[in-house]
């Protein structure tokens, strides 16, 4: 069965809005020392029935597996190979990072 492109195209938005959430977690927390502070101004970014850490962790967490897999299916064809195989990587090493997060509350 022949995976859209608009399939790889959600993977890409994913890894992209996963990205922006960490780099705006750094900005916040670069510029203020307290981590509950910052906790709070970063939480303030979201609606507020996703202003729980776990909950945008979890949601993460799931859109970087349904990601990586898409990725790494793609990487298995002659089309986009080295595009799939580096999404897929970034998309497993953001994967690593969530989960640790996640075990470390």
């Amino acid at each position: 069965m022949k995976k859209s492109p608009v399939v790889f195209w959600i993977a890409i938005f994913f890894v992209g809005f996963i990205l922006a959430d960490l780099f705006l977690w750094f900005a916040i927390s670069s510029k203020i020392v307290d981590t509950e502070t910052a906790r709070e101004t970063y939480l303030s970014y979201y609606p507020e029935f996703l202003q729980n850490g776990r909950v945008l962790t979890v949601i993460s967490i799931l859109m970087l597996t349904f990601s990586g897999y898409i990725f790494l299916n793609t990487s298995k064809k002659n089309e986009n190979k080295k595009t799939g195989l580096i999404l897929g990587l970034l998309s497993t090493l953001l994967l690593m990072l969530k989960i640790y997060t996640i075990t470390r509350r």
